[in-house]
């Protein structure tokens, strides 16, 4: 990519391009575009804010909602919302949230509005939930939830409903479900606080990933939640991508092993008609908070991310069709170690919650289906950049770049 990119957002046009933005990485990072067919990157028009720990939602317009965040000009979390037209490549002010809100998620309902729901701001993890109308480019306060949550992973089901669980919250760990219909929030059976990823399956289940090896399913038609195969390796913050065969393709994150923290280049695969993980190869860079996005030819994107106070350009492809050993995951290599220190509190909120475990059940392991990672474009690990703005100034950028990425740790590891 032209710049780092760590915990962005990353969105497939109808264009079959992507669309990259936020997160952190530099102090000014700009939104800009992928291009597979030419494989290369672009820069968007100027964006009105640039932001981190908002959502990226693409409208049935063709049209890109970015919603709230951690506003880079305030340092606080904020209601500005703003549109992304991919005809002028340009970015336009929409109508701002009721609430200030970062960590929050955001959902296309089948009417074309925009559930966002829970986050968290000054005043703590957030209940409330609001609509937006893209047809009025206006939004409205929606039923609130029965917990907050901040970071929960939000995922439409076939049925219309929107299934919120996951993230840290100051509830009993139930997730909650959203009818559009009624405009009111249900109880979705308690689920793993730890969860990380959540993908809705070609069945209807949706597949749950925390940190650990843990894995749950939620079956929508009897609102329950089950024990999946555990996952082959440890992984906190990892991502998971549906593949256009059905399976799910999870990716790095980082790990624990000796006390120390390690970052990741393995990969692996969820079959859902087998209940199986299998190995899928090993990434050429190890990543931690970096996007993976689904592209018209079924090879996956994995953009960004970071290493110890490393933000990363890097981008690879993966292809499930290509050959592939199909390796281990334990013999994948990763970063070199890096002692692991406490976590730094959020200065918006930083209750404990605690985490409960759940023991997995085992599956029969069948044939491993060859993949392969494929590295492309590699970039530079690129630290937090300062102009020549003089000592002072340095200094200031300093502090505030390592206050940002301290609180983001924080916050990503959903404690």
């Amino acid at each position: 990519m032209r710049q780092p990119h760590q915990a962005a957002t990353a969105t497939l046009l109808p264009n079959g391009k992507v669309l990259v933005v936020g997160g952190f990485g530099q102090l000014d990072s700009a939104p800009e575009l992928y291009d597979p067919a030419s494989d290369t990157w672009s820069p968007t028009g100027p964006i009105v804010v640039t932001r981190s720990l908002g959502t990226a939602t693409l409208l049935p317009s063709g049209k890109v909602l970015l919603a709230g965040g951690i506003a880079a000009d305030t340092g606080h979390s904020t209601t500005r919302t703003e549109l992304y037209d991919p005809a002028t490549n340009s970015w336009s002010a929409t109508a701002g949230m009721a609430v200030q809100r970062s960590s929050h998620s955001a959902t296309l309902l089948p009417s074309g509005m925009v559930l966002v729901a829970g986050g968290q701001n000054a005043s703590g993890y957030i209940a409330s939930a609001e609509l937006y109308d893209p047809a009025s480019g206006r939004w409205t306060m929606a039923a609130r939830m029965d917990a907050g949550y901040a970071g929960p992973y939000a995922t439409l089901l076939a049925n219309g409903m929107v299934l919120v669980a996951g993230g840290s919250t100051l509830g009993d760990g139930r997730g909650e479900l959203y009818d559009p219909a009624t405009n009111r929030w249900s109880n979705a059976g308690t689920a793993a606080r730890n969860t990380q990823t959540a993908t809705r399956l070609a069945d209807g289940r949706v597949l749950t990933t925390g940190q650990g090896k843990e894995a749950h399913l939620y079956d929508p038609a009897t609102n329950h939640w089950s024990v999946a195969a555990s996952m082959l390796q440890d992984r906190d913050l990892p991502t998971a991508t549906s593949l256009a065969d059905g399976r799910v393709l999870v990716t790095g994150g980082s790990t624990s092993a000796g006390g120390q923290q390690v970052w990741l280049t393995s990969a692996e695969i969820y079959d859902p008609a087998l209940n199986h993980w299998s190995p899928a190869g090993c990434m050429g860079q190890a990543r931690w908070e970096h996007t993976a996005t689904l592209l018209p030819s079924k090879r996956v994107l994995i953009a960004g991310g970071d290493l110890p106070s490393v933000s990363l350009s890097s981008v690879e492809l993966f292809d499930p069709s290509a050959a592939s050993s199909g390796q281990p995951v334990e013999s994948c290599p990763t970063n070199q170690p890096i002692q692991a220190g406490a976590a730094t509190p959020s200065p918006e909120v930083s209750p404990a919650v605690a985490t409960p475990s759940v023991a997995p059940t085992a599956s029969a392991v069948p044939t491993v289906q060859p993949v392969q990672l494929t590295a492309i474009r590699v970039g530079s690990l690129t630290v937090n950049r300062l102009t020549a703005i003089g000592i002072a100034g340095a200094l200031a950028l300093l502090v505030l770049a390592a206050a940002i990425y301290a609180w983001a740790r924080w916050r990503r590891r959903g404690i």
